[in-house]
């Protein structure tokens, strides 16, 4: 009998902090240790690289866009510069411009049938060398115009800063029209990578992003995730496969970043905030009841303010409202999850990484946060990696979980120290056996007795 290996796994393997692990997403995760184990490198790789698998088509489509609006940008100055005085023929090579900025690249097929930026730089070549025959031969500040806009051309095109003195002398022999050529095959260029990267999603741009998020360290090849057994980095045909058993991904390693805009080097905070303000479809159910009525007294809802701002308020029960920037954090955690149920984001395909949920809450919302995870994953079948070092967090996930009978997708890991160097860590499978977990927490007690008088 064929038995298909249904996890969903991370394995790593010397990188930062961790020295091994292994470890299956699938249902609820829980990872312990301490500061510094790695907790947060764990919960980054599997966010980002999912990330990217889900959406590898429109990120290529970004980095090509922003190449490309460079150009467009150098575009729309040449034609100002030089067509100013002449009316007719800057109103209409503005438009076929504008034209050409509205493409949609999503859609490369039906943007090479159209031709229209290839028609552009040829109309620009046409018309620059009429006005260079009629017009700057006769005239010093055209001519000055025209030696501006090729020096600025030669910029764009060919990175004066790392061309040799020799390089540079044949490439100041160009003519104007020589160099729009030559901007036209970069744009053709950069959409030939974009047909390649969207076809045959290479690997090497992944890397790139996340040698952005682990900057400090660069990224090797000693991870993977693996999808029913087939790995995700098929490094061997150099490849980022599709992920399909997860739609939805968000990672929350603080509830305060709710409503708070823009944040370059966090993109994980950018992400959410943008599933949390999509369009709302609310979804009837007994867990949105149960956060309603049991635990925050009432509900989040996105509302227009008198600038046309969406802004997250509080509904009390009592009938007050509060601007949720100004409420307690522990409510923002509650908040994050009423609205990403409210807004259709959790279901079976749902994947949430929280690191240290327990972090802004008062013990008995702890217990409250826990069992809203089980529940999550019981009726919805929403999937959980949770870092945690907190004792009650972790016990009232287990034992929330024995009585609702969903222990059997419940696995905790602890962050133990490698015996050849303190610094670095293995994580062990623990299945849902705490003793080697709260073990660990002790040593809080033992530091107690050490510091502190106790009777």
């Amino acid at each position: 009998m064929f038995i298909m290996d249904n996890n969903f796994k991370i394995e790593i393997k010397d990188f930062r902090a961790i020295k091994e692990a292994s470890i299956i997403i699938d249902g609820i995760t829980v990872i312990a240790g301490e500061n510094g184990s790695g907790k947060s490198t764990i919960s980054k790789l599997l966010y980002h690289t999912i990330k990217s698998s889900m959406n590898y088509d429109k990120i290529v489509v970004e980095k090509s866009n922003r190449d490309l609006y460079k150009i467009f940008e150098l575009l729309d100055i040449l034609i100002r510069e030089l067509f100013i005085l002449d009316t007719d023929k800057y109103t209409f090579l503005r438009r076929q411009l504008k034209n050409v900025r509205s493409k949609n690249f999503h859609q490369i097929e039906l943007f090479d049938e159209d031709n229209s930026l290839t028609n552009l730089i040829n109309l620009l070549i046409e018309q620059i060398y009429d006005f260079q025959n009629k017009k700057a031969s006769h005239n010093e500040l055209y001519q000055n115009r025209i030696n501006r806009i090729k020096r600025m051309l030669i910029d764009e095109i060919f990175y004066i800063k790392n061309s040799n003195k020799a390089d540079l002398k044949e490439i100041d022999k160009l003519s104007f029209n020589d160099l729009l050529k030559q901007l036209l095959n970069k744009i053709n260029n950069i959409l030939e990578q974009l047909r390649e990267y969207k076809e045959k999603r290479p690997i090497s741009f992944y890397y790139n992003i996340l040698n952005e998020v682990f900057y400090d360290n660069p990224i090797s090849k000693t991870f993977n995730i693996f999808e029913y057994g087939v790995p995700i980095l098929d490094n061997k045909d150099e490849k980022l496969n599709e992920i399909h058993t997860i739609h939805n991904i968000a990672y929350i390693d603080t509830p305060m970043i709710i409503g708070i805009p823009t944040f370059a080097e966090r993109t994980h905070w950018d992400d959410l905030n943008e599933l949390l303000e999509k369009k709302q479809r609310t979804k009837k159910s007994d867990i949105l009841d149960i956060l309603k009525k049991d635990i925050i007294k009432g509900e989040i809802s996105n509302e227009y303010d008198e600038f046309n701002d969406k802004n997250f308020v509080y509904k009390r029960e009592d009938g007050a409202e509060f601007d949720l920037l100004e409420c307690a954090t522990g409510l923002k955690s509650f908040a994050i999850i009423q609205i990403l149920h409210k807004n259709g984001l959790l279901d079976n395909k749902s994947l949430l990484i929280i690191d240290e949920p327990e972090a802004h809450l008062h013990p008995q919302w702890v217990v409250e946060y826990a069992r809203l995870i089980v529940l999550l994953n019981k009726k919805l079948g929403v999937k959980f990696l949770i870092a945690s070092h907190h004792p009650d967090m972790i016990s009232a996930i287990k034992y929330i979980s024995l009585k609702e009978k969903t222990d059997k997708s419940l696995n905790f890991y602890l962050a133990e120290k490698n015996k050849n160097n303190p610094f670095l860590y293995n994580y062990k499978h623990k299945k849902i056996d705490l003793e080697d977990i709260f073990a660990s927490f002790n040593i809080a007690f033992e530091r107690i007795d050490l510091y502190g008088k106790t009777e």
